[in-house]
């Protein structure tokens, strides 16, 4: 069932815009991590489709002093992508640009895959329903070196994120100290955020004041990723690792309903994978979610190599 919420067709100002500018595509800016990641596959898959490398229309996605001291990268989520020969800052031509084109990002059918649902507007299907992302040979290496003095198997955790649950909630701290203790003796632990990400008081190794492409790469160098719905969730599946995601249904749903009436009815299916784990916090008789989530750990193909 298709269902829009502005009166143009999906993507009229990226289309409109890319052509006026010479480039290929129109990507919005003005856009959480993880939306910024979906849009990878449509890059993909259009620059297959015209058999060559894309010249990009969009803008940096971060404009923060933090983000500026931390020499964070302007694309972060676009870097060293293969399939990308050229991004025009279309801030630089007019900053009505960006307006228009992050305006219409959810412009388009909502009860598909989020990454079904930008190809398809476009006539295109996605290789996989997941990101695409690249690092470098550097970047790899220097996070294996952060991580070396951490026992494997490794699971990186990532317990926040804009619609996790909130303080007074035993998923906001308590029980993530219940899962860490419950597999201390089996697996190593991290905590990865960039930025001012509010690091919560866990007993683990946490990399401080990351940038982007850093967190990314110590994603790729977990064998085991949990976390909220969230930016580094969707990095860690766009790498295929063994993912669990925990959603806070009621938070989520809130913030959906404030973007468009309707929304939340179809979050699952727009933002879930089809090879990660979701656990939905619903309520809990007693600690179900912490079962669930040391069972999945202890039951990937890394832990049961691990423990013979």
């Amino acid at each position: 069932m298709e269902k829009r919420f502005l009166e143009t067709e999906p993507f009229y100002y990226s289309r409109k815009y890319a052509s006026q500018y010479g480039c290929d595509l129109s990507l919005p800016s003005w856009a959480a991590l993880g939306s910024m990641v979906v849009y990878t596959r449509l890059i993909e898959a259009y620059a297959l489709k015209l058999g060559r490398p894309l010249k990009i229309l969009t803008a940096p996605h971060f404009y923060t002093e933090e983000t500026i001291a931390l020499n964070e990268r302007h694309y972060p989520i676009l870097d060293e992508n293969p399939y990308i020969k050229e991004i025009i800052n279309a801030d630089l031509i007019d900053i009505k640009i960006m307006r228009e084109v992050s305006a219409e990002m959810d412009n388009f059918p909502q009860l598909g895959h989020i990454t079904e649902n930008i190809c398809a507007p476009f006539g295109l299907k996605p290789r996989k329903l997941h990101g695409d992302l690249y690092l470098t040979k550097e970047e790899k290496q220097a996070a294996l070196e952060t991580l070396s003095h951490l026992p494997r198997p490794l699971v990186a955790l990532c317990p926040y994120g804009n619609s996790s649950p909130l303080q007074e909630s035993d998923w906001y701290e308590r029980k993530w100290l219940m899962i860490i203790q419950k597999l201390s003796d089996d697996a190593g632990f991290f905590q990865i955020g960039h930025d001012k990400f509010n690091h919560k008081a866990l007993p683990i190794f946490t990399p401080m004041n990351t940038t982007v492409r850093e967190m990314m790469a110590l994603i790729w160098a977990c064998d085991i990723y949990v976390g909220f719905d969230t930016g580094p969730s969707h990095i860690a599946a766009a790498f295929e690792r063994p993912a669990m995601v925990i959603w806070d249904a009621v938070r989520k749903a809130k913030l959906e309903e404030n973007k468009e009436p309707g929304f939340s009815l179809a979050t699952m299916g727009r933002w879930t994978y089809p090879h990660t784990k979701n656990l939905i916090l619903l309520g809990e008789r007693e600690n179900e979610g912490v079962s669930w989530v040391v069972d999945f750990i202890l039951n990937t193909d890394v832990m049961k190599q691990t423990r013979g």
